[in-house]
């Protein structure tokens, strides 16, 4: 008789292994993307929770800038999408342990070989470069034609250019790899042939020689792009010379104001693990005493130095306090030079050791000068002119000429004159 398959128990199902790893696989799988949902809900939660508690910065030391503010919602904002990317801008300058976070991304990009990080080229003995400005000819042109013009009108005074290469030229075997090189030697050079060419006896300061021959003392900052004070020493000691002023006259003094020093190269790039050390240079023993004016701000001191931007962001401004449009220093000596000192910031740290020899200096940045310098030539008799510059701020900045443009008795100016 037939087996009543009914009678027998039936055998349970099992699964076949294919299709257990495939359910296994598939809780597993759920799993990673429950983790992975709450770790990112913490991180979000985190990261907003850190935000709401962190109040906002208005400036990052570290970058050297102001930090974008929460931004004003209305409806022109809202409609021409301004406050989106001013809001996108806000969360990003004020994500919370912004300085630390961009820190950390340097550091990984220089392990991956990277050898310029925002602007800033990475050499060697922990020094950072800024880029070289290349030369334009016709805008040379009009910056020596003006300095020409200018020292022309002030027949009586003994005028003097002082243009200092950058570090890029002269620590040029500190450069990485595959860094833009230019010969500024051959630009200055071209310089230096333009000026000689006008009337009058207009002196050139050789600092090209100063600062290339060998010396024992660091020339540049590591982590900026202004030179050392004892480097500025050693052209200062060219310019007295060209002047016909006796440096051996005055003893000067150099004493250490702080060695954490950071400067806007190390801002720019985000590398805070290299400090420099900033020197201060002042005559030891002088008479007459100093006061310093800054026009503009209605400030009068008696100290050529600011030792509270030694615990700012940019110690470098403990020179002049930083870059003024005029200031106007007297001394009470009784002195029969006066000097008009045009120039950038490289000349900052200069001034002290200038001031000995003249009962009168002003110093003119034309890049913060609201007005020309007709006013100034007009109200002062000058012995002495000098134009000191860093070359990367005499290619680059036009506000020279600008503040140059005389207003001279036949109606025409500087500009005028290099047009025809």
């Amino acid at each position: 008789m037939p087996t009543n398959d009914t009678n027998h128990p039936r055998k349970s199902a099992q699964p076949t292994p294919a299709k257990s790893r495939k359910e296994g696989g598939s809780k597993l799988y759920s799993a990673y993307c429950l983790v992975f949902c709450l770790l990112f809900f913490a991180f979000v939660t985190g990261v907003a929770w850190l935000g709401i508690k962190t109040p906002d910065r208005e400036k990052s030391d570290s970058e050297n800038r102001m930090l974008r503010q929460l931004p004003s919602l209305t409806w022109q904002t809202f409609t021409d999408g301004s406050y989106m990317r001013d809001l996108e801008t806000y969360m990003t300058d004020q994500f919370p342990h912004r300085d630390e976070l961009v820190g950390e991304k340097t550091y990984l990009d220089m392990l991956t070989g990277r050898q310029k990080i925002n602007g800033v080229y990475l050499g060697s003995d922990s020094y950072l470069f800024d880029e070289q400005s290349e030369a334009d000819e016709e805008d040379i042109r009009a910056k020596t034609d003006a300095i020409l013009k200018f020292c022309s009108l002030q027949s009586d005074a003994k005028c003097a250019v002082a243009l200092v290469p950058n570090s890029t030229y002269v620590l040029a075997d500190k450069l990485p790899y595959g860094a833009p090189f230019y010969d500024q030697s051959e630009c200055l050079d071209k310089i230096r042939g333009m000026l000689a060419g006008g009337e009058g006896k207009l002196i050139w300061t050789d600092c090209t020689s100063v600062m290339t021959k060998p010396s024992a003392h660091q020339k540049y900052y590591r982590t900026d792009h202004h030179w050392t004070t004892r480097s500025a020493y050693e052209v200062f000691r060219a310019i007295a010379a060209d002047f016909s002023l006796d440096a051996s006259a005055v003893d000067y003094q150099f004493m250490t104001v702080t060695d954490r020093f950071q400067g806007t190269l190390a801002s720019s790039s985000g590398l805070h693990y290299i400090s420099d050390t900033v020197e201060i240079c002042y005559p030891k023993d002088f008479s007459g005493n100093y006061v310093i004016e800054y026009e503009a701000e209605q400030i009068k001191r008696t100290s050529f130095f600011f030792s509270d931007k030694l615990k700012g962001s940019n110690a470098y401004e403990v020179f002049m306090g930083g870059n003024y449009g005029k200031i106007v220093i007297t001394s009470e000596a009784a002195r029969k030079k006066t000097l008009l000192l045009i120039k950038d910031s490289y000349a900052n740290c200069v001034i002290p050791m200038l001031a000995p020899y003249f009962s009168k200096i002003v110093v003119i940045d034309p890049r913060y000068l609201n007005d020309d310098l007709t006013s100034v030539v007009q109200d002062n008799s000058f012995t002495h002119i000098l134009f000191l510059y860093n070359l990367n701020t005499f290619l680059e900045d036009n506000s020279m000429v600008d503040a140059i443009d005389i207003r001279l008795p036949a109606g025409e100016s500087v500009a005028a004159d290099h047009a025809g």
